[in-house]
């Protein structure tokens, strides 16, 4: 008797455990880490538009990370917020200070070189990993520090621009710009490069982000339109202005002197497809008048098509149309994702989170290509897109004027 007991409690068990191991697989959830994400857009003012078509595709590419994290039990999860810095460069120096202060070590933006220049010293002495999305001036790149930077350099656009402002047989370029490391940056590597080629450069001033009044630097490059009109045709001048929104008022009151709109504008990557610019009539009409353009860093080839679906959430989200400095945060923050992953967490101390994220970026094939960066931490290449302006029927907008060679 006692020994069908104890076969019966032998074969209860075995059929216990054959149940068991006939169930379905139990998952095992580990609790989150939260990650802190700090972004410096402008989100107002000055290249709002650009900050907030930036900060919807940051935002969707956040959203689909948690998303995916949380589907395949990764245990880190995102935390963004997002800072107004109006291009200010004081504004973004107090918004690094409280990143610092909250013990985020990962920051996107901002984006321009005059913001960066002001946060630089906080993110290289505290360890605080910095990627700008369109910061240029080549003066900020610089080996094993802190700062990253996605799109290509003013050293990259320089070249660019310059070629075609020699292919279109320009023999003389007027320099003017607004006075940031930037502006100033940008207006120089076209200069020198216009210079190599064997064009004329004269330099006629620089402007404030606050200025109104233009009239003094205005006079300055229609005196030496005048000068060079006894040896050039109108068609072998052309001036540059390396700028942002202030270009709106400097176009408006250069429109009504025969002189300023008789020769071609060029402007700067701070000013492509600027919304404000078409509200003003007579600035977008000067604008086409001197077949304005500016450059913009080009998406690959069929790549509208491909990541449709990603433009119209960004469209929808902020209610303007990405392009590749709008999508280089997307990339951005997916580089800092695949890092994290293949860590296990974020690295720890500057120097391997430095360079694990140049690690990481290099090879990855984002919505903008193929990302390969120099060993100052800067894209090493690019091709660039020109916009100028066309007046149908009395509306002004943005269109596409030709690519880079």
């Amino acid at each position: 008797m006692r020994k069908c007991g104890y076969f019966y409690a032998f074969f209860t068990v075995i059929i216990l455990l054959f149940t068991v191991s006939c169930k379905k697989e139990i998952k095992v959830y580990i609790p989150a880490t939260s990650i802190k994400i700090a972004a410096l857009y402008a989100e107002t003012g000055s290249l709002a538009y650009l900050g907030l078509s930036s900060n919807a595709a940051l935002q969707t590419a956040v959203n689909e990370i948690n998303l995916d994290f949380a589907s395949r039990n990764i245990p880190y999860r995102f935390d963004l917020d997002v800072y107004n810095t109006q291009i200010n460069p004081t504004l973004a120096h107090e918004a690094m200070l409280s990143i610092a202060r909250s013990g985020c070590k990962l920051v996107i933006g901002p984006q321009t070189s005059a913001e960066l220049l002001a946060i630089k010293p906080i993110a290289d002495s505290l360890g605080i990993l910095v990627v700008s999305p369109s910061s240029t001036a080549s003066s900020l790149s610089i080996p094993n520090d802190m700062v990253f930077r996605y799109a290509p350099g003013d050293q990259i656009v320089g070249q660019a621009v310059a070629n075609t402002m020699i292919q279109q047989g320009k023999q003389v370029l007027i320099a003017i710009s607004r006075n940031d490391v930037g502006s100033l940056g940008l207006e120089t590597a076209i200069a020198n490069q216009f210079s190599n080629a064997g064009g004329q450069v004269f330099r006629e001033g620089t402007f404030d982000g606050t200025t109104t009044d233009f009239s003094a630097i205005l006079a300055n490059v229609r005196s030496r339109i005048l000068n060079l009109s006894a040896s050039y045709s109108n068609n072998q001048i052309g001036v540059l202005t390396t700028s942002f929104d202030e270009s709106i008022l400097l176009f408006n009151q250069a429109s009504s002197d025969p002189v300023l709109s008789g020769v071609n504008w060029f402007g700067g990557v701070g000013f492509f497809k600027n919304q404000n610019l078409l509200t003003n009539i007579a600035a977008s009409q000067f604008a086409v008048n001197t077949h304005f353009f500016s450059p913009c860093f080009s998406l690959p080839t069929g790549a509208e098509t491909q990541y449709a679906d990603l433009l119209s959430k960004i469209y929808a989200l902020s209610g303007y149309q990405a392009d590749a400095l709008t999508l280089c945060s997307y990339d951005i923050m997916y580089v800092i994702t695949k890092m994290i992953e293949q860590n296990k967490g974020l690295p720890q101390g500057a120097a391997t989170l430095q360079q694990q994220f140049l690690n990481t970026s290099n090879g990855y094939a984002g919505v903008t290509g193929n990302i390969m960066l120099n060993q100052n931490g800067d894209r090493a290449s690019g091709t660039f897109d020109y916009w100028g302006v066309e007046n149908i029927n009395g509306n002004y907008k943005w269109y596409f004027v030709g690519k880079s060679q």
